[in-house]
């Protein structure tokens, strides 16, 4: 499953654009609304065809930086 929990995206919609955010939680079925958390974005619900999923998986919104440059 792509969109998985620790999954690095990045927002494509909305005020939030261009941010880099992390999926906390895996999305259920027929779940549309996911919650994410990013080091410029506190934790919300963000529909999930607004986020454009990375290759990247991590642990914590920490290693976010240390992986991605913003």
């Amino acid at each position: 499953m792509i969109l998985e929990k620790g999954r690095v995206c990045i927002v494509r919609r909305g005020r939030d654009f261009g941010k880099v955010c992390l999926i906390l939680e895996a999305p259920k079925q027929k779940d549309f609304e996911i919650f994410v958390e990013g080091p410029k974005l506190k934790k919300c619900k963000k529909n999930v065809s607004h986020l454009w999923p990375l290759d990247l998986v991590v642990g914590s919104v920490k290693d976010i930086d240390k992986k991605v440059k913003i």
